[in-house]
């Protein structure tokens, strides 16, 4: 349809451009996409030719070249009477008529011209629609020049360091230093915190009564810390109510002990998470098994630490409260 697309009457090109941007909206894939913008090439060439159309008339071709020359030919040519054009292409043919007879040569008739007036077409027909100030010669590069004056580098002699300057030495590591970091290691850290609640668990059911009630049985357990199905709170277990920042860690470390298997996540009456030590078990253990791993991440802001703290009546924390000098990072970049 490009050749009914072209005519002045014919609103096709409309009608496709709407059609495209109603397809558009369900486009998913890239190759669509495609197809979309070569269509719209397409689309842009004919409303070129369609616009060329409408400028020129029915030259498709735009302004002929070689009629154009011919026009500027005969208008140089014949110039205007009265006017200085034909003053000077007169001149212009005597002298060429003078340099005609002086010469001897074959192609002086060729090389004479034809005695065109550029100047009268210039005037008549450059001028009035040029759009460049008016100067006497195009203005060519910027209107003034620095030149850059090249910096002399002095070189300077190499400076020896004198016998009393101070030298840098590497920091030098003792036998305390390594014992520091060995303690401070993440092993060593995830171990201790297992050991407490194994001591806590064992230590609370050594002092445990059989014969003692259902409320007895229950002060109890408040008091020493125990959650009704033998192990501890999550909570009350990893939550240090001196320090924001330890109980993140400490819910870190917990997290290691969890994944490595040597402790063990239920829930009590309640529904809260409680610990309880385990061992972990070897990988073809877990395929016996058929042991499937779950992973369960939860946020901890500091207003629910502070309610946390007020629900369980957390005075003392289980896990030691670690002093500020006292490393627990795994190198010297950060402990995790």
């Amino acid at each position: 349809n490009r050749d009914e697309y072209l005519r002045s009457d014919n609103r096709g090109l409309i009608k496709t451009i709407e059609e495209a941007n109603r397809v558009f909206k369900r486009i998913k894939q890239t190759a669509d996409a495609t197809i979309d913008s070569r269509l719209l090439v397409n689309v842009g060439d004919v409303t070129y030719k369609k616009s060329t159309l409408l400028a020129l008339g029915n030259n498709s071709t735009g302004i002929d070249v070689d009629e154009f020359v011919s026009k500027c030919i005969t208008f140089m040519r014949r110039g205007a009477a009265g006017e200085d054009g034909v003053v000077a292409t007169a001149a212009n043919r005597r002298r060429q008529r003078r340099n005609s007879h002086d010469s001897d040569d074959e192609d002086a008739d060729g090389n004479q011209g034809d005695a065109l007036n550029w100047e009268w077409l210039g005037q008549r027909a450059c001028f009035p629609h040029n759009l460049r100030p008016p100067v006497s010669g195009f203005l060519l590069g910027p209107l003034s020049v620095q030149k850059r004056a090249r910096t002399q580098t002095q070189r300077r002699a190499r400076q020896t360091r004198g016998a009393d300057a101070p030298v840098s030495r590497p920091e030098v590591l003792t036998v305390a230093d390594l014992e520091q970091t060995e303690k401070s290691s993440l092993t060593v850290v995830c171990t201790r915190i297992r050991n407490r609640l194994v001591n806590h668990i064992e230590s609370a059911k050594a002092d445990f009564d059989e014969d003692m009630s259902e409320q007895e049985q229950a002060e109890f357990a408040k008091e020493r810390r125990i959650a009704d199905d033998g192990g501890v709170s999550l909570f009350d277990f990893t939550i240090n109510p001196e320090s924001f920042g330890q109980t993140i860690e400490n819910l870190f470390y917990v997290s290691f002990l969890i994944k490595e298997g040597s402790v063990s996540v239920e829930k009590d009456s309640n529904g809260l998470p409680t610990l309880h030590p385990s061992e972990s078990r070897s990988l073809d253990e877990q395929r016996a098994q058929k042991v499937r791993k779950h992973q369960a991440v939860f946020s901890l802001d500091w207003p629910t630490w502070e309610k946390l703290i007020a629900a369980f009546n957390i005075t003392e924390p289980l896990i030691p409260n670690r002093d500020d000098g006292q490393s627990t990072q795994v190198n010297a970049r950060g402990w995790y």
